[in-house]
């Protein structure tokens, strides 16, 4: 398989375009650790998971894009943990089997999957409403991240 450098060129120093993605065409969860360990400013998990949740609410075949598990073997303890989190969400919203290696990825503590504090105001309102897959890998984030790609994307959050 190639790498993301393979296909897009090294990346700049401030880390992937987020826009450049597409250019990968539709991503799967094996994609995704290699893609949320390069720098970005805004975070190094935005673009990339986006990018899967709009791929996967385009696809034709969803179990296809999760079939195969991701591996990482740096020293982020959440990169699994996220991933595993979003791919047991968006299975179970479209009756579509969680595959096996999701139950294997828990973070050791409560983490937000996009840079907020989870002690926070926000971190407490997104609890409330979070998909149940949050509590067991200990990643939250708000239910509507997972329409991204979707005309429901752009309605009003709560």
């Amino acid at each position: 398989m190639p790498t993301v450098d393979d296909l897009l060129g090294p990346p700049p120093a401030e880390g992937v375009d987020p826009f450049q993605l597409w250019r990968l065409g539709t991503l799967t969860a094996a994609m995704l650790p290699e893609l949320m360990t390069v720098p970005d400013p805004s975070g190094p998990y935005r673009g990339p998971v986006l990018q899967f949740i709009a791929d996967w609410n385009r696809a034709g075949d969803r179990a296809a894009l999760v079939a195969d598990a991701p591996v990482y073997e740096g020293d982020d303890p959440v990169v699994l943990p996220a991933i595993a989190v979003v791919v047991h969400a968006l299975a179970d919203r479209a009756g579509v089997l969680v595959p096996g290696w999701v139950w294997e990825h828990r973070a050791p503590t409560n983490v937000m999957l996009f840079g907020w504090r989870f002690d926070g105001e926000y971190g407490r309102a997104v609890r409330r409403r979070a998909h149940p897959a949050c509590a067991f890998h200990r990643v939250w984030f708000h239910p509507r991240t997972l329409d991204k790609g979707t005309p429901d994307w752009w309605l009003p959050w709560d």
